[in-house]
């Protein structure tokens, strides 16, 4: 396959007042699945498109395979896409939309069934090939879009953002099977999603962007077990990490965190030289992960956890297996996630516990993490 590298490309458009992508520099692996995730609007698409020659680039490189193909048309990139509304043509039938792209390339006749039928036979569409799109279901489209990618052997695949479409149900189906399907080409495959959920469970790699800019990038376990800034911890986790304005202080010698009333000990990442990273009055963001907050009663053995801190239950929220709570402790709100082994309901009054080994600390203005 390939490996993709972006050197500092730009997007600009002349309507806007800032650049769409700015200075983006990203080396993708051969064989890579990397995933560019984001809010509506980051660039993610924008990026995507550039690869695929459909937009332009206004300034930087973009190589496959050391190739400089910035500035070359689509039909001469060797790359395939599969975008969010399918593209099929609804007067040919499903042999012919996957076929489409080897007879415009003046593919043998041979040569194309054969890719075709190898191609059904590995998305398990076979019984569709006569159907016209309108007879399909959504994941039967979807199917059919990945299967005319395939067919071409090309150098890159991109997935623009495909499951979006389809109910809860089958996007879980379709991350499988597309993620299947990548182990068994060995594929360089670079794939647009804003949700998280798709993100985690298919990135080897993936790609937080925002406004433009690559805010991390790392292996899913990385981003979520250590985000870069406050920006990566709330978009990345549901529910969104805990974030509270906090201040550092040395009283009485012993080192921590002022949050409203409660001071809390600093986390043992930091415990050694830890006053000597932080200033004494400076403001700062302490985050927490709700599933790192833990019942007083039912502390894990070895959790370096805070004192027990009362709050009252102003919502339980239902997740199948987990039961989030919403919780206030003396105007503090933050929110928790347990087993719903435990009888919580609204209005309950519970003591807590923060794993400060598993905390974070932030500038105060959300910048890298500490």
């Amino acid at each position: 396959m390939a490996k993709v590298i972006f050197e500092k490309v730009v997007k600009r458009y002349q309507s806007n007042a800032r650049d769409t992508v700015r200075e983006l520099s990203l080396a993708i692996d051969d064989g890579e699945f990397l995933v560019l995730v984001g809010p509506s609007g980051c660039g993610k698409s924008t990026v995507l498109r550039m690869l695929a020659g459909l937009i332009s680039v206004t300034d930087g490189k973009i190589s496959i395979d050391g190739k400089d193909i910035t500035r070359l048309p689509p039909k001469d990139r060797d790359i395939s896409m599969v975008f969010q509304n399918y593209a099929l043509f609804p007067h040919l039938d499903v042999y012919d939309n996957v076929a489409f792209g080897l007879k415009m390339r003046g593919a043998p006749k041979n040569e194309i069934d054969d890719r075709v039928r190898e191609a059904a036979a590995l998305l398990g569409i076979e019984p569709l090939l006569h159907k016209k799109p309108k007879e399909l279901s959504g994941g039967q489209s979807q199917r059919v879009a990945v299967g005319r990618a395939i067919v071409r052997r090309p150098k890159v695949f991109l997935f623009d953002e495909p499951l979006s479409n389809l109910d809860a149900k089958m996007r879980t189906q379709m991350r499988a099977e597309i993620s299947r399907l990548h182990r068994r080409l060995k594929a360089t495959a670079i794939y647009v999603t804003h949700d998280q959920c798709e993100a985690m469970t298919m990135a080897d790699r993936m790609v937080v962007l925002h406004d433009g800019v690559i805010e991390q990038c790392g292996t899913p376990h990385e981003i979520y077990s250590a985000p870069r800034n406050t920006f990566v911890a709330t978009f990345i986790g549901s529910p969104p990490m805990n974030l509270f304005a906090a201040e550092f202080t040395s009283a009485g010698g012993a080192a921590g965190l002022k949050i409203n009333n409660l001071t809390l000990p600093l986390p043992p990442q930091l415990s050694a030289g830890g006053a000597a990273r932080l200033e004494t009055g400076r403001k700062y963001t302490f985050g927490i992960r709700p599933e790192h907050i833990y019942l007083a009663e039912r502390i894990f053995p070895g959790v370096n956890a805070c004192a027990p801190l009362a709050c009252e239950v102003e919502l339980a929220e239902s997740m199948g297996n987990d039961v989030v709570l919403h919780c206030n402790s003396g105007g503090l709100a933050f929110q928790a996630s347990l087993k719903h082994d435990f009888p919580v309901k609204s209005g309950d009054r519970i003591n807590v516990v923060f794993a400060l080994d598993k905390s974070h600390i932030f500038g105060e203005n959300g910048e890298r993490g500490i």
